[in-house]
Formats: C-alpha cells, structure tokens, sequence
C-alpha cells in the first residue's frame, strides 16, 4: 500500500541519517533553548489514491438519495505549504522536547488553461515530540511525530458528461471535512548565529487517518470529499487516502534559554 512504501522511505532515510550524523565530529558546542519557534516552508507531492488529474471528476446526479461524488481520487498532485512549531525541551540532556503546531497547505493543479482545475486547502493543528541526537552541537539530526487535528476544503473544476449526453464545464465545491492524521519527520539542523538555526527535513504527512466518511448531498455544485470505501450505507471504489511528502526548509528561533 502507498503509505507503507512512505513509512519505508521515511524508515530508510532516517537510518542514513543517523550514520551521517555519526561520523560528524566537532569539538563546539552551542547553547540550547528550553523554548524556540520553528517557522518552515516546504513542497509536497501527494503519493496516495488522492493523486490525480483534472479530468478525473466523477460524480452521480439525480440519484434516488441526491447527488454523489464518486471519483477514484481528489485531484490532488503538487502542493505550497507553511508551518510554526513551538518546541519545549523535557529531558535533562536537552534531547527531547514536546511541539505544538500550526500550518496551511494548498494544493493545486490545472490542466487544459483552467479548465480542468483542483484547488484544496489544508489547515492543521498538531501535537508530537521531537529528539535530536546531538542538541549541543552546530549540526544535529533531529527525528519527530505528530498527532494532527486537520480541516479541508477544496473545489474541483471540470468538463463533464451528463446521462443525457450533454456536456458542460462545472465548478463544485467541496464541503469543509475535519480528519485525524499523524505526521514523521526527520532533517538536519545547523547553527546560523546565537539567535538562529537553519533546518532542512523530509516530512511524510498522512491526513485522513480517521474518521472516513461518505454523504449523499441535494446541493448543486456543492459535495462531501466521500473519502471511505463503505460509510453510511455508500459503497465505492476503495477508499482515497491523502498521503504526501514534504521537502521542509525554515528557521528555528530561540525564545527561552
């Protein structure tokens, strides 16, 4: 399944990770925040059953319980996303530390000069820890885990086909949804100066963990993301996991020493 393989990948470039880190010897030590803020940008590529094209939108209309939306995916494909964390340091040793976090994501993706176009965004509230393996040093791997609380909503624009053989261009809106997901990360941190450090990580972020679920809507242009293969009596066609990675590069700013 697609998120094992990116369970696998995170897995594989975290042990490198840690060999390089091994193998980097340096004698200054630095000084570590009990409190600091993270501030990241980052570019995400979605590798699950919600990639996909434009063109792909399917949807029923008219059925005997109202209109559904039934593609094989969301249309998602590249996305632009920002974050802040707030780190406190736990353990004595400076490693380990608690984070709370905030971030936007969108993505979007257009064919056919817009006329077949998605658009989706995801806001995020989140809860993990993070260890760094070497806090007192210039260079230091770090890894982290979160639990995040995340709210989407999107629109999808497309040509479609009607029962009747009419064609038309149409733009739905897609019904704000709150899911549970987690997300792992793991990058390198180097010190700029005493009041900055520069990071860059490699984060791989689940969204729809749980709840799935699937609506019918009386809307026009209007649907639910219908993201579970069977939910209140809808069967479909397996269900769209968002799953993504991300390429991350910020800041970390002490607040507290």
């Amino acid at each position: 399944m697609q998120y094992t393989k990116l369970v696998v990948v995170l897995l594989i470039l975290t042990v490198f990770s840690v060999n390089a880190q091994q193998k980097i010897k340096t004698k200054i030590s630095r000084k570590v925040p009990k409190i600091s803020l993270a501030i990241s940008g980052g570019f995400g590529y979605v590798l699950s059953s919600a990639n996909g094209e434009g063109k792909d939108f399917s949807s029923s209309y008219n059925t005997p319980n109202g209109n559904l939306f039934d593609a094989r995916n969301l249309g998602m494909q590249q996305g632009y996303g920002v974050g802040v964390t707030a780190k406190f340091v736990v353990s004595r040793n400076k490693k380990l530390s608690v984070t709370g976090t905030t971030g936007y994501n969108l993505f979007y993706n257009s064919e056919d000069r817009g006329m077949n176009r998605t658009k989706w965004n995801i806001i995020n509230l989140g809860a993990g820890v993070e260890y760094n393996f070497t806090p007192k040093q210039r260079e230091s791997l770090f890894i982290g885990a979160d639990l995040n609380y995340n709210l989407m909503f999107g629109a999808w624009q497309s040509n479609i086909t009607y029962p009747d053989g009419y064609k038309s261009n149409i733009y739905t809106k897609f019904k704000p949804a709150s899911r549970l997901g987690m997300s792992v990360t793991t990058g390198m941190q180097f010190k700029l100066n005493r009041r900055a450090d520069f990071f860059v990580a490699l984060k791989g972020v689940w969204v729809n963990l749980i709840p799935k679920q699937n609506y019918y809507t009386n809307e026009s242009y209007s649907t639910y993301i219908n993201d579970s293969g069977s939910s209140n009596g809808i069967e479909l066609n397996g269900r769209k996991e968002i799953i993504y990675l991300q390429v991350v590069a910020g800041v970390n700013l002490p607040l507290r020493y």
